[in-house]
């Protein structure tokens, strides 16, 4: 595979984004757009292909717009995708496997309870969470005695993921709040899992003045930072204990950091 090929393609793609006014899926150009950039990015990380691809001198300016057009479109996706479930007459477990993605989403699920294995938790913080919560739901329905709370600034989308967990019978177990992710304060036994799209320089800090013992980090790797940008990790208090395989099923790459211990040095 020559290099001007997917250069080109990827040019393309982030024109054809950056044009459109409307991002949602009520655009039929931008459904075709993001669902050929997604096949694509997938193969190519089935073929070990693209993982430098981010860091070529002629992509600078798509690496850096492609994946904010991405999570803007993501936005939207998510709040259509929720009221599109609400609005529906089947039960809501039912609406809701209808969901493009929720393949992927139950198997980020399952490679971030595998990152925890032995390592307990009293509850779930989701910052970030959106408007469409995909893994905190799975995560409800399979540990019903977890305390799971999830965050976003979005007004909007805190007012639908509400109405959904009220739909799928989980509002009793999940708790949603409209909060900027640097000022909620965890209890130092949950586990924190920040989104891919979360936006907040000050985080990392402000967990560790907290003494949160455990974070997951979603990042993004390979040809897949052209979805999402790579995630700022925490540069001091913690240490990576451990992160799930780069596999073309999941966008994401998960990472599981714990706050330092002494002998961590």
């Amino acid at each position: 595979m020559t290099q001007a090929s997917p250069i080109a393609f990827l040019k393309d793609a982030r024109d054809t984004l950056a044009r459109q006014s409307d991002l949602s899926p009520e655009t039929p150009t931008v459904n075709q757009c993001l669902s050929r950039l997604v096949a694509t990015l997938r193969a190519w990380q089935t073929a070990g292909f693209g993982a430098d691809l981010a860091d070529a001198p002629e992509l600078a300016d798509v690496a850096r717009d492609l994946p904010a057009l991405c999570g803007r479109a993501e936005c939207e996706m998510e709040k259509w995708w929720c009221r599109r479930i609400l609005a529906s007459n089947c039960p809501g477990a039912q609406a809701l496997a209808a969901f493009w993605y929720l393949d992927a989403y139950e198997a980020l699920c399952r490679a971030e309870l595998q990152l925890l294995q032995m390592r307990p938790a009293e509850g779930f913080a989701f910052l970030g969470s959106g408007a469409l919560p995909v893994t905190a739901i799975l995560l409800a329905q399979r540990c019903p005695e977890m305390r799971i709370t999830c965050m976003d600034c979005d007004g909007e989308a805190c007012a639908l993921a509400e109405r959904l967990f009220r739909l799928l019978g989980l509002a009793g177990r999940v708790a949603v709040k409209e909060i900027e992710a640097e000022t909620y304060c965890p209890e130092p036994e949950e586990t924190v899992i920040c989104a891919s799209l979360l936006q907040a320089p000050g985080l990392y800090e402000h967990l560790h003045a907290r003494q949160i013992h455990r974070l997951i980090v979603r990042d993004a790797e390979g040809p897949y930072r052209f979805c999402y940008r790579p995630a700022p990790l925490p540069r001091r208090g913690y240490v990576e204990r451990a992160k799930s395989a780069a596999c073309p099923e999941r966008i994401n790459t998960s990472r599981y950091f714990e706050l330092c211990r002494p002998e961590d040095g």
